[in-house]
């Protein structure tokens, strides 16, 4: 075998410009800790989600809206890049902003290749 694995994620198809915040949870003072920016380009899909729900007060921040019907509607998008955004961090958490919009990452996961290199990272966004 050459070793040599087929990128899953294209560069040439990531072409939204995001800035990623990521932090490694707050200080004493509430302020975040171990800010680390990056200017990458991704390949970015977001969908409107849907659920019913009778509270209205959902206190994580995220921008949702309730209807007449109490329906729960907000976005979520998934960006994705070639390769490992931060191979130095075990754990990525904080902020994206993509278009003047800020999204929180709700979970992160990295895709490996079977010699267990990282062959594309995929954030998904709230």
């Amino acid at each position: 075998m050459s070793g040599r694995w087929p990128r899953l994620v294209r560069p040439e198809l990531c072409r939204t410009p995001v800035t990623v915040t990521l932090t490694d949870g707050e200080t004493v003072d509430g302020a975040p800790d171990g800010v680390l920016v990056l200017s990458l380009m991704c390949r970015l899909d977001d969908e409107p989600q849907e659920s019913i729900s009778p509270n209205r007060d959902f206190g994580d921040g995220a921008r949702r809206s309730i209807n007449a019907e109490r329906v729960v509607q907000w976005r979520q998008g998934t960006a994705l890049f070639d390769g490992d955004i931060a191979p130095d961090r075990d754990v990525l958490a904080g902020s994206v902003e993509i278009g003047g919009k800020s999204w929180r990452i709700r979970s992160a996961m990295r895709g490996r290749n079977p010699d267990g290199s990282v062959n594309y990272t995929r954030l998904t966004l709230v």
